[in-house]
């Protein structure tokens, strides 16, 4: 198990939060989650490596809305 950061500077609203808090402790690989000095990243105990938490942090960001994205340009 490693310790990664993981930036959290897109969860703003109450909503993106909660999402966060549900998918943390969803993950069968987080063993742990510390508040860091910073107010967008937290400390994440990952059971798994790097490429792992990598490819799961990618996942937790919310994806734009490709139907209206770019529709009032």
């Amino acid at each position: 198990m490693k310790v990664h950061e993981l930036d959290i500077s897109w969860a703003m609203t109450a909503e993106e939060r909660q999402h966060l808090r549900w998918e943390l402790i969803a993950c069968d690989q987080v063993r742990g989650v510390f508040l860091t000095a910073r107010e967008d990243v937290l400390a994440v105990l990952y059971a798994g490596d790097r490429l792992a938490f990598d490819s799961w942090a990618r996942t937790l960001e919310p994806q734009p809305n490709t139907k209206t994205e770019g529709a009032f340009r």
